[in-house]
């Protein structure tokens, strides 16, 4: 019996860090064949700072920055965005005299002209003068002119070399059906992109089968039939809970698979961005609460399983839904059903979340479309900053789903510094003397009305320890009565299943 650590593996011949893309080409290899060897989808929020509005990334998938309302003596203390560097000026006087220009401007004896004459001369030299001067600085103008357009030109052109991929990723995710998408295409297209497209999606997606065909070991092991809804999500959690062995038919091997794990080395992705890929978790077997919950519905849809993504602060989970009709909350982070109490104790959904269903709710396939698209434009900023083309995602997620909350926090922050420049620039008055100044009232208004907006949604800043403690105490809620009666009331399920010989059709939230 060979083992090996993991599941089935992607490897890089270079390790991509956050911010670097890779200079060699990345081979995708199987363990299965070779022996030796993805505010949310989770929750994702932007701060945009105001200089550059660029922002720091955070878990779902990085820790979140903190979200508060600022006051109007706040606002105005914001840096101001920098204004454009201008380009070099240029040394005028390595600029020569026009050559079709006289350089006799009055006759060789001036006296014989009288007074007048030479009073005339005086005036030609002064109005030569003053057109060799406009003449040079016409052509100093059109040299800056032309010196700005070149420059501008070849930056637009490295940005359009540098994005390449991820306008590609823009526009293939924009061609998807917003109700009816693959998830694996839609993961598999944001990381690709962010590794300048350097994998392939055939072996990507071969190593998806190979942990279905797994997942259908597991099942007939168990003799449990893979027609099953229940069923077959009770194999793809086996991934998650315990050590596996696959048979390969074509090598005759057999292989130990270790179980998925949480990486609790820079969960949050802070010094390598790449931790939030579900292609890194396909290359360690370890992962996050981004990357793991991911992983889980692209193995549901190979296995045509229905599973869905599920929300809580800085954090994603899946519900399924058994044969009896109750939702069940798979914590893929730790393997363990929990209960909906548990989820509730974390101490951050408030009434809110709850109504508008931003939490604790199954994802329909157009808000899982959004939060993908929500992964890709956070993606990109995390590599390039917020820019137009950055904003034209932001207002694609916003047509998918207007309240998806990335989109929305993005837009809040926006509307913050807007406010914060027009504030400022009329003199930073008292709130009580804005309405005196419209544009900037109007301005500070649109921001009231974003983190209104915002804060009717539900949405509540969960501080990374206040997280990292909710995630630790999966250990203690299992031992607790009612995840005890959770994962009893499975196990009598998948014991019946064992046992009854026709297939029950599974209800779906469909």
């Amino acid at each position: 019996m060979t083992t090996v650590r993991h599941l089935p593996t992607l490897r890089s011949q270079a390790h991509c860090k956050a911010h670097k893309a890779d200079t060699q080409k990345p081979t995708l290899q199987r363990a299965y064949l070779h022996p030796r060897c993805p505010g949310s989808i989770s929750l994702f929020i932007l701060t945009l700072l105001a200089s550059g509005l660029t922002n720091i990334y955070g878990q779902t998938p990085n820790s979140l920055t903190t979200f508060n309302r600022p006051t109007l003596s706040q606002l105005i203390q914001l840096p101001q965005t920098p204004q454009p560097a201008t380009f070099q000026r240029i040394d005028i006087d390595n600029f020569s005299r026009p050559t079709n220009q006289p350089t006799q401007l009055y006759s060789p004896n001036p006296i014989l002209g009288g007074q007048n004459s030479i009073q005339q001369q005086n005036q030609q030299i002064i109005e030569q003068t003053e057109r060799y001067q406009q003449i040079r600085e016409q052509q100093l103008a059109e040299v800056r002119n032309n010196l700005a357009q070149e420059e501008f030109y070849r930056k637009h052109m490295e940005w359009m070399a540098a994005t390449k991929s991820y306008q590609q990723a823009f526009k293939t995710l924009s061609g998807f059906n917003p109700d009816s998408f693959s998830i694996s295409k839609a993961v598999f297209t944001i990381e690709n992109a962010f590794f300048n497209n350097k994998y392939n999606y055939a072996e990507f997606e071969n190593v998806l089968k190979q942990t279905a065909q797994l997942v259908k070991q597991i099942l007939k092991r168990e003799n449990l039939s893979a027609k099953s809804n229940t069923a077959l999500n009770y194999g793809i959690m086996k991934l998650y809970q315990q050590k596996n062995t696959y048979y390969n038919p074509k090598t005759k091997q057999t292989i130990n698979i270790k179980p998925l794990q949480y990486d609790f080395d820079d969960f949050l992705g802070k010094k390598d961005y790449t931790k939030m890929f579900a292609i890194k978790l396909l290359s360690t077997g370890k992962g996050q609460c981004h990357s793991l919950p991911l992983l889980y519905l692209m193995i549901a849809e190979q296995l045509g399983a229905k599973a869905y993504l599920s929300l809580a602060p800085q954090h994603s989970f899946i519900q399924f839904v058994d044969y009896k009709g109750n939702i069940l909350n798979f914590e893929t982070t730790n393997g363990n059903l929990v209960s909906s109490n548990w989820l509730l104790q974390s101490g951050y959904i408030n009434s809110n979340a709850l109504k508008s269903k931003i939490y604790l709710d199954t994802l329909s396939q157009r808000k899982l479309y959004a939060q993908c698209l929500a992964d890709l434009l956070l993606g990109y900023e995390s590599k390039f900053g917020y820019d137009n083309f950055a904003e034209q995602i932001r207002q694609k997620i916003m047509q998918v789903n207007p309240d998806n909350m990335t989109a929305n926090i993005i837009e809040s922050n926006i509307k913050l510094q807007l406010a914060a420049r027009e504030i400022n620039a009329v003199g930073k008055p008292d709130e009580s003397d804005l309405p005196n100044y419209p544009k900037a009232y109007q301005a500070y208004l649109n921001m009231q009305a974003a983190y209104d907006k915002v804060e009717n949604l539900g949405f509540q800043d969960m501080p990374a320890d206040a997280y990292q403690r909710w995630l630790k105490s999966i250990e203690q809620e299992k031992k607790k009565q009612e995840s005890k009666e959770v994962q009893e009331k499975m196990k009598r399920e998948i014991e019946y299943l064992k046992k009854i010989k026709v297939t029950i059709t599974d209800r779906t939230r469909d």
